[in-house]
């Protein structure tokens, strides 16, 4: 028994210190990593807990339950409160990563347009595998296209003409502005690389100059290869002021374990619903975005 309950302690040890660093993203990378699984973290940790708690070490057993509770807390609540809804929805948008084009694209395309999305922003489109912008030409003539390799294309197509359009310089989004009828909007389709030890965080060094320079109306979707409340999407979110909308949903599973990496965030007011996979490993998502002073 002794030899059990010191194991479970040291695990319990560990869990709760993993689950601390996964708040440091800000300090080193390697936080934003472990944020990424802060779900599992702490629930491995709140289980450790609760078994010291009934093999007699309280101290540990109530420390690490209490911090993977308060931990958890903001998860659960996130799961089952809908954020506020617009008043009216002016702008609806359609996001997607496309896996470079090895999905049911024939799908895609008829859920995009059944959608009756007006901005659609698309990731990991492949020069050799599926025409979106052509298959979408009609519905949506305008688009901005950023080519960083053969399969991780990312794009802003849209119904009304784009302003200007700009490129990041390491692989993180396709920004443009959209000449919205009610005044413009950016549309910046994201998609980071994975957090530490891949360059997440320097491609966001990359990223942040450009995105504190919009102004005025932004949405900003896509695959951000992160979870909600990773640092990583706090700076994003801080530099375009928005904040991001929805429920916290699966969005991607990863070996089994799901996921939610993929956002919409905005200065605006707005609902997500989820779609269908379609061949892809992500899911899509539509946003119905309004702004009260529309």
């Amino acid at each position: 028994m002794r030899i059990f309950r010191g194991f479970v302690r040291l695990c319990a040890i560990l869990g709760a210190v993993m689950l601390l660093g996964s708040y440091m993203g800000a300090i080193h990378p390697l936080g934003d990593s472990l944020a990424v699984f802060r779900v599992w973290i702490a629930g491995g940790a709140a289980g450790a807990g609760l078994v010291l708690l009934m093999v007699g070490s309280r101290k540990v057993g109530w420390a690490t339950t209490i911090f993977a509770a308060i931990a958890l807390a903001p998860i659960f609540t996130a799961l089952s409160t809908a954020t506020a809804a617009p008043e009216a929805s002016s702008l609806t948008i359609y996001t997607k990563n496309v896996l470079g084009g090895w999905g049911d694209n024939d799908a895609i395309i008829a859920d995009i347009l059944a959608s009756e999305a007006d901005v659609v922003m698309l990731q990991e489109m492949s020069t050799r595998r599926g025409d979106f912008v052509g298959a979408l030409r009609e519905t949506h003539p305008h688009h901005h296209l950023c080519r960083f390799s053969d399969w991780s294309g990312m794009a802003v197509l849209s119904r009304w003409p784009l302003e200007e359009g700009y490129c990041s310089p390491y692989r993180s989004f396709a920004a443009a502005r959209v000449a919205h009828p009610d005044g413009p909007i950016w549309a910046v389709s994201t998609h980071l690389v994975w957090p530490y030890p891949h360059e997440q965080a320097v491609a966001l060094d990359y990223a942040l100059p450009f995105l504190n320079t919009i102004e005025g109306r932004a949405v900003v979707a896509g695959d951000f290869n992160m979870a909600p409340w990773g640092h990583s999407v706090g700076q994003i979110a801080s530099a375009t002021g928005t904040q991001r909308i929805g429920q916290v949903f699966t969005t991607i599973e990863v070996r089994n374990l799901p996921m939610t990496i993929d956002h919409v965030l905005t200065d605006g007011l707005g609902t997500t619903e989820r779609r269908p996979r379609f061949g892809s490993d992500h899911y899509g998502i539509v946003a119905h975005i309004g702004w009260p002073d529309a």
